[in-house]
């Protein structure tokens, strides 16, 4: 076995005794400017001067912000960050200014590193000034979702102040945040990559000899059973028969290029990703190919060399020190962390290695990698499980839950002492469930978090069950065949599987709903799943359930819709309701969505890459089919989340649809009054009428948000579908535009806007809805 050479490196003895300062009297170590501060290192190379991202010890109380009030300028700690947001862009100078006396020991560093999300478009402007005069750096109109800024220090010794600018790049709302500003020694980076240059490690203590013949079964059967194995290898046979290959003969003829040894980093599997917590830089690092699929290609094939790659990658996984995104959740001194995914992550590839390839591991290399699970796996994931109550209130218990899971189950084979820790995890796991799932079958966090909180745990309950020699369904919580009816409220009657509200995209995963299916028969799961199926061209598994019901109404969450036929197609109203304090979820309450002919007239945007600042504007309710008070420099908005129960009542059937909803909690006094009323006597017909009372602003504006084609009418507005069109009539007294709003993806959407310059009244849209028919323009030219 070969290590490599390590830069040597010594630090400094400040360095220990700044951390212990930190963590003696957290805020006053970073906030103090009276006194010439030591940075603090995350690695031989670079050190950080403002932590930004850690409420704790963040400075930004110590940061002189210029007025923004004529531009609507916010800007607060977060959990994570310094967000901040504007809107609208200034008629003159930077729509963010703030400044600082640092006063901070550069004199081991040549650059200034500032780290942040720019809003798209916008120019940051980062100024120092030095012993040796100031420094200054401008960037480019920004493209990137997250960036790190370089300023070069150019020999100066000592930081008296920052200042950092930000110029808005674009009219109306934009949103950002600040993550930590730093130093670097590029001269020092160097050393620093090399330190984690495992390229050439070699793995004879861990591994059998070469030559060695397995018996190709797994060593506990735990992730894979005899059962599996030889149907998995029935199906390999047969597709060699076929074709001459197979899946699993394509992957161990990859696995043969395979160097995971590359992938070694400071932070595991750090190479090729990104991620708001993690560098720029790891984007452009080497991948750590593999995972536990080729171990079971290994087995299928009987390939002893697959099993070896796939047991290097376990090793490879855990020869990186730190199973974080990054720094961030190892800085000396602090307690913040990024929760544990990627911890989960790890465990679980591991421990299923540790299972699949279990022969080709000696005595060294599994008690290695057990003690890896055991210190950097399972005892960070049940410090966070311990320490944060909300995670089993949302889907993040069930992702770090499957790698805790894994890993006991495999340790306990080895260490029966363990096993009564495992039996705490499953308890975890089924409380997540009874948790996340309401009394009504609904879900808080919208349908794409409900998706990994269902799957996650079920492969958790299920290898527990296996292990244990139970059965799965008696460990299965009652409230799992509620879902039934949350299904039937937020499923799409367009190509997508789920109307995308909340935090959520607008797909069900194959494997969840495959889960479902199981679990839930006979449900609109079991339809959605067939449906998906037959888009896929996939010959369906399984037979239709019901058809989605004309009403349903799901009271402890707050939502109702209503699904009617219109000719041959079908017409679908969602309203967005609030059970007080949900996360996750948007400044949507009295929203809705429309769908009509199989797309979606009036539709939400769900949500983007939560490292792109363009998420935080989908949230927004300017972003939603709402009523919103205009007429100030600020941006009106409710709070969120939201502390009370706002929730739609209403009646429904095949042909008829009536709900009501007040909104008017939580509008931190912009809304002194806010009724919204639905009324379709006939599924093409809706009227929506708001009644309203300011309490702030000079008017309103109801926002309409369409991916379809919009065109201005005499009387008002038509959204252009493929085989329907609805047209809204415009109230007298009110004026329309239409803005082209950017999305995450690139591109725009348009929101209708109809606005009210009154403080009090009522404003009424009607909204036909018509089959699309075939006229001149739409038929093709005769050849």
């Amino acid at each position: 076995m070969r290590f490599p050479a390590r830069a040597p490196h010594r630090l400094p003895i400040w360095t220990l005794s700044f951390a212990l300062s930190v963590i003696a009297r957290p805020v006053d170590a970073w906030a103090d400017s009276e006194t010439l501060r030591k940075p603090v290192p995350i690695n031989m190379a670079e050190a950080i001067i403002e932590p930004f991202w850690i409420p704790e010890l963040s400075g930004l109380r110590k940061w002189k912000v210029d007025p923004g009030d004529d531009h609507g300028l916010r800007i607060r700690q977060s959990w994570s960050a310094v967000d901040f947001e504007w809107a609208s862009k200034p008629k003159t100078g930077p729509a963010l200014r703030l400044s600082r006396a640092i006063n901070v020991d550069c004199s081991d560093y040549d650059r200034l590193l500032v780290r942040l999300a720019p809003p798209r478009g916008s120019i940051v402007r980062v100024t120092a000034r030095t012993d040796k005069g100031q420094r200054l750096f401008v960037s480019g109109p920004a493209t990137e979702r997250r960036a790190e800024y370089a300023l070069d220090l150019n020999g100066a010794q000592r930081i008296d102040t920052l200042t950092l600018e930000i110029e808005a790049g674009s009219d109306g709302n934009a949103a950002g945040w600040l993550r930590w500003i730093g130093l670097q020694s590029t001269a020092r980076l160097k050393d620093y990559f090399e330190q984690w240059d495992f390229s050439g490690m070699r793995w004879e203590a861990y591994l059998q000899p070469e030559g060695f013949t397995p018996d190709f079964q797994p060593r506990y059967g735990i992730f894979l059973t005899s059962e599996e194995l030889a149907e998995r290898r029935a199906q390999h046979e047969q597709a060699m028969k076929k074709d001459g290959a197979s899946t699993y003969t394509h992957q161990v003829a990859a696995s043969r290029a395979y160097e995971p040894e590359k992938g070694i980093h400071e932070f595991v599997d750090s190479g090729g990703r990104t991620s708001s917590h993690s560098r720029v830089r790891d984007e452009f690092q080497p991948r750590l190919p593999g995972n536990p699929d080729l171990a079971i290609a290994g087995l299928v094939v009987r390939d002893a060399e697959a099993l070896r790659v796939a047991a290097r990658c376990a090793l490879s996984l855990a020869m990186s020190e730190h199973w974080d995104t990054g720094f961030m959740s190892s800085l000396p001194g602090s307690a913040w962390e990024d929760r544990v995914f990627r911890r989960s992550y790890t465990a679980e590839d591991i421990a299923m290695i540790l299972d699949l390839a279990g022969e080709i591991f000696t005595d060294a290399g599994r008690t290695y990698l057990m003690r890896r699970l055991a210190e950097e796996g399972i005892g960070p994931i049940n410090y966070v499980a311990w320490r944060h109550e909300y995670i089993f209130h949302c889907n993040q218990l069930a992702y770090f839950n499957t790698g805790r899971m894994y890993a006991y189950l495999v340790l306990e084979r080895e260490w029966p002492r363990v096993k009564p820790y495992t039996d705490l995890a499953l308890r975890d796991g089924i409380d997540n469930l009874e948790t996340v799932i309401e009394p009504d079958g609904g879900s808080l966090e919208g349908p794409g978090y409900l998706n990994p909180t269902i799957r996650e745990n079920y492969h958790a309950l299920k290898h527990y069950a296996r292990a244990r020699g139970l059965n799965l369904f008696e460990l299965i919580p009652p409230v799992l065949q509620r879902t039934a009816n949350y299904a039937a409220v937020v499923a799409s009657t367009t190509s997508d599987d789920v109307i995308p509200v909340c935090d959520s995209g607008s797909s069900f995963r194959n494997d969840t709903l495959d889960i479902l299916t199981e679990l839930v028969p006979d449900s609109y799961w079991t339809t959605l799943y067939h449906k998906k199926q037959i888009a896929k061209s996939v010959s369906p598994t399984v037979k239709p359930g019901p058809a989605l019901p004309a009403y349903i109404a799901l009271p402890e969450i707050g939502y109702l819709a209503s699904t009617r036929p219109l000719a041959e197609h079908l017409v679908k109203i969602l309203i967005m309701g609030n059970k007080a304090g949900a996360g996750h979820t948007h400044e949507d309450k009295g929203s809705f969505v429309l769908e009509y002919a199989g797309q979606a007239f009036g539709m939400d945007l769900g949500i983007g890459d939560y490292g792109d600042p363009v998420h935080v504007t989908y949230k927004h309710c300017q972003r939603h089919n709402m009523l919103v008070p205009v007429g100030m420099t600020d941006r009106a908005a409710p709070a969120n989340p939201l502390p009370f129960d706002v929730k739609p009542t209403g009646a429904g059937d095949e042909r008829t649809f009536h709900a009501r909803i007040d909104a008017t909690p939580g509008w931190n006094g912009y809304y002194k009054k806010w009724v919204r009323t639905w009324d379709s006597p006939t599924p093409d017909t809706l009227t929506i009428r708001d009644e309203y009372e300011l309490g702030r602003g000079s008017g309103v504006e109801f926002y309409w948000q369409t991916h379809l084609p919009v065109e201005k009418t005499n009387s008002g507005i038509t959204i252009r579908g493929d085989r329907g069109l609805a047209i809204l009539t415009i109230p007298a007294g009110c004026t329309l535009r239409l803005d082209q709003l950017p999305l995450a993806e690139g591109g725009h959407h348009t929101r209708i806007a109809i606005c009210k310059p009154a403080t009090q009244g009522s404003l009424e849209i009607a909204v036909k809805l018509r089959p699309r028919a075939t006229s001149a323009v739409d038929r093709p030219a005769t050849p």
